[in-house]
C-alpha cells in the first residue's frame, strides 16, 4: 500500500499522532514481556536485585524482591499508558475535526506502518523470552 504524504503546515499533530502512537505499542509490548516473564517465572537482567548474602533467606527474599519488581514495573507502564490514552484520545479528535475527510485514511495509514514495526518488537521480545528461558 503506497502510503499518504502529507507536506502541509498543518501536519505536525499527524506527526505527534504518530509518534504517541509507537510509544503506546511500545508499552504494549513491554508490558506483554513483562507479564509473560511473571507468567514463566523468569527474570530479566534489569530486573535482577543483588542482595548480600547474610542469611539462609536471601535466595528466597531475592526472588520476591524481582517479582515486585516487575510487578512495579508493569503497573507503572499502565499508568504512563493511561495518560497516553487520553493524549491520543484528543489528539485523535483534533485531527478528525481539521482533517474530516482524509482522517480515515491517515490513521489507516499510521495504523499500517506501526503494525509492520511492532510487529518485529514482539518477534525480538518473544525471542528475549525464549534465551532466558533456557
Amino acid at each position: 500500500m503506497a502510503h499518504l504524504r502529507i507536506m502541509n503546515a498543518r501536519q505536525s499533530p499527524i506527526h505527534r499522532f504518530e509518534s504517541l502512537k509507537r510509544k503506546l505499542y511500545n508499552f504494549n509490548a513491554t508490558t506483554y514481556f513483562n507479564r509473560q516473564c511473571l507468567k514463566r517465572r523468569l527474570t530479566h537482567t534489569c530486573a535482577k536485585i543483588k542482595i548480600p548474602n547474610t542469611s539462609p533467606v536471601c535466595e528466597h527474599m531475592q526472588h520476591k524482591v524481582t517479582i515486585m519488581r516487575i510487578k512495579f514495573e508493569i503497573k507503572y507502564l499502565n499508568t504512563k499508558k493511561h495518560k497516553l490514552n487520553t493524549l491520543l484520545y484528543q489528539l485523535h479528535l483534533n485531527l478528525a475535526n481539521t482533517w474530516k475527510n482524509s482522517s480515515q485514511l491517515i490513521h489507516h495509514t499510521i495504523e499500517d506502518k506501526l503494525q509492520r514495526e511492532i510487529r518485529s518488537r514482539y518477534m525480538n521480545l518473544d525471542r528475549k523470552r525464549n534465551h532466558l528461558a533456557q
